[in-house]
């Protein structure tokens, strides 16, 4: 094989390769032998067909598996001779020529880069620290699930329930309700509930504001100014007035810490239930404190190498993305022809993430063929099922999914290798993982797992 070598630009190229007829006549007959040993022909045993049998019956699947082995050796040889990381195949033609074939392919690739002293990066240590006030409030939390709320006939105050109908409006008068692919929480909602002041509850924030100091039967109009960014394209940078009638006001009523409460809470006094909630913060806050790791690892990654990526892998990788989002949206209830009026928008809003995914996945594939990391069998099972969880799949279909699909295979393979490598590197440059790391079992297996609260999440 020969062949010729043309830079386009720094992420693109043109490839001819030009293949004599002897090495197009032992890739066919490579095919063929293979065929004539698997192929199942009426009136012939397996293994002993007649090539000539092959030839005519298998014509078309021959000369389609020739033309795929002659781009695979193509490929093959480009990764053999050089540091690019071919991301696709751009365009593909070929010509047959005197009994030989001449390959042309336009390639995307990621060209080689060097490898900053990664080694020598240093992260920030975990220092965890639950205040009073937090205990309090998670152990608050932890009472609601059991609270009363009983109706009150004065005004309300911060951490009241308040019962309304509100009707949203924008400035030229047209009501938000009319714009179907609004959701309707920022439309029209009648005999809904709200907690007053609370701003950190979803929906929106003039209305919790609004429906402090008020009383059944109280009608007023808050005004939302929503941000230029927010989520649901149509309200971007508008501003909707709302109009809302209270209909009723319930307070919060906490129970008592009795023997018979602490033990519905799985507890025995209320010192264990401070210690207990404590415990809780403590694990999340330090769960958050290892991604903020992760987060700043991959931001020095990305900032120590200059690697140029191609447009279309993170075109790509934006659509991924995409996709994504359009999956958890149309669980939640949105039409997915809502959410392709507004595809452009969300492809454009995705395609800083996508290049920042397509940088730090080169990095890290060039990391774990230094460091010499394999994923296992364990590390891709573990993967699956954090897919399955974090996009709410059926295991089942999955897993038929990925054995059709070799392309599927290959990126949960990527992926799986990446996030090892990504862990590979965290317990090099964290001490404080180290650390746990010679942390007794014993002590591991007393440490009961705890999940935070709504309000802490």
């Amino acid at each position: 094989m020969k062949e010729e070598i043309e830079s386009i630009s720094d992420t693109r190229l043109n490839v001819v390769c030009t293949f004599d007829a002897d090495e197009i006549a032992a890739e066919r007959k490579s095919i063929i032998d293979k065929l004539c040993r698997e192929a199942d022909v009426p009136g012939f045993r397996k293994g002993k067909i007649p090539s000539n049998i092959i030839l005519s019956k298998f014509s078309d699947g021959i000369k389609k598996q020739l033309d795929s082995n002659i781009i695979n050796r193509t490929l093959d040889a480009l990764n053999s001779k050089t540091e690019w990381n071919i991301i696709t195949i751009v365009d593909l033609k070929r010509e047959d020529t005197d009994g030989g074939m001449v390959c042309a392919l336009t390639l995307d690739v990621i060209p080689e880069f060097e490898l900053s002293d990664y080694k020598s990066l240093s992260i920030d240590p975990i220092n965890v620290v639950v205040e009073e006030h937090e205990i309090q409030n998670e152990v608050r939390n932890t009472l609601r699930r059991y609270a009363k709320y009983e109706v009150v006939s004065r005004k309300s105050k911060v951490g009241d329930f308040v019962k309304l109908n509100y009707r949203g409006k924008f400035d030229d008068g047209s009501e938000v309700a009319d714009t179907k692919s609004i959701p309707s929480i920022y439309g029209t909602q009648t005999n809904t509930w709200e907690e007053a002041g609370n701003v950190t509850a979803p929906g929106i924030g003039a209305i919790v504001d609004g429906i402090v100091r008020v009383e059944a039967g109280e009608k007023k109009t808050v005004s939302q100014q929503f941000k230029t960014d927010f989520e649901v394209v149509e309200l971007a940078g508008k501003t909707v007035s709302y109009d809302l009638e209270i209909i009723e006001v319930r307070e919060l009523v906490l129970p008592e810490l009795t023997d018979d409460m602490l033990q519905t809470l799985g507890v025995k006094s209320q010192d264990e239930l401070y210690e207990k909630s404590k415990l809780l913060l403590s694990n999340y806050k330090t769960s958050q404190a290892r991604f903020n790791q992760r987060e700043e690892l991959v931001s020095k990654l990305i900032g120590s190498v200059d690697v140029k990526v191609p447009e279309s892998a993170i075109n790509q990788e934006a659509t991924n993305l995409m996709n994504e989002f359009a999956d958890r949206k149309v669980r939640s209830g949105v039409k997915p022809q809502d959410i392709a009026k507004n595809s452009q928008e969300i492809f454009d809003g995705f395609k800083p993430v996508a290049t920042q995914r397509v940088k730090i996945g080169a990095i890290l594939d060039k990391i774990a063929k230094d460091e010499k990391i394999e994923p296992l069998q364990g590390d891709i099972e573990n993967m699956i099922w954090q897919d399955v969880y974090t996009r709410g799949l059926d295991v089942n279909k999955y897993v038929v999914e990925l054995r059709r699909s070799n392309d599927k295979i290959i990126d949960l393979r990527r992926r799986t290798l990446r996030g090892k490598t990504l862990d590979h590197l965290m317990h090099m440059l964290c001490q404080d993982l180290k650390q746990e790391n010679n942390t007794n079992p014993e002590e591991l297996a007393e440490s009961p797992e705890v999940v935070p609260s709504t309000e802490q999440r």
